[in-house]
């Protein structure tokens, strides 16, 4: 066991409740107006036992974004090994964390996860373009990438933020590999 306790079995529930009481905070107001005593309390955790793992509020959002973007690179690392499920994958991820992800593209969300976001998918598909069509020049293989990451993002936001019924994983993939892989490729290969 690490000082912190991450092992210990009372440690992992305290931080359960900590994030899910943060989750059902930030459905109603910004991050920026949590506060510690207003999140202990509705976790009914004392505010020494969340001090002992958090240094503030942001710190805990921070840590919950890290363990996202860990897996959310994972996800993307089928993109680089051109695995045609890629899309699958990372549709995969962003359900695994969907209510993190719905409130952070939400309204009381953080431009700077989402712009985080942004530049990680801009990095892996500028070198996957890069090696498919080295003949692009630098501003059309700019112009390729925000049209396709605006599109993804825009495609994830959406299906994050549905509330009613929402495609499967699968599903959007098939419709976002059709679009990419029939419609975008075949363009970009004549350059």
């Amino acid at each position: 066991m690490n000082a912190k306790g991450e092992l210990n079995r009372s440690v992992r529930n305290t931080k359960r409740r900590l994030r899910e009481s943060l989750m059902k905070i930030l459905k109603k107001k910004p991050l920026s107006n949590v506060t510690v005593k207003e999140l202990t309390d509705d976790a009914d955790v004392n505010r020494s036992t969340f001090y002992f793992h958090y240094q503030d509020v942001n710190s805990m959002v921070s840590e919950m974004e890290n363990n996202f973007f860990n897996d959310f690179l994972h996800a993307l690392d089928a993109i680089e090994q051109k695995s045609h499920d890629a899309i699958t994958i990372l549709f995969e991820c962003l359900r695994d964390h969907m209510e993190l992800c719905r409130i952070l593209l939400g309204a009381n969300g953080d431009m700077g996860f989402v712009e985080k976001m942004k530049k990680i998918v801009e990095t892996k598909c500028s070198a996957i373009w890069e090696q498919a069509v080295p003949g692009m020049g630098e501003s059309d293989r700019n112009v390729l990438d925000s049209f396709l990451i605006g599109g993804v993002m825009s495609t994830i936001q959406n299906w994050v933020m549905t509330d009613g019924e929402r495609q499967e994983p699968g599903e959007i993939s098939q419709v976002l590999n059709r679009l990419i892989f029939d419609g975008i490729c075949p363009v970009v290969a004549q350059w």
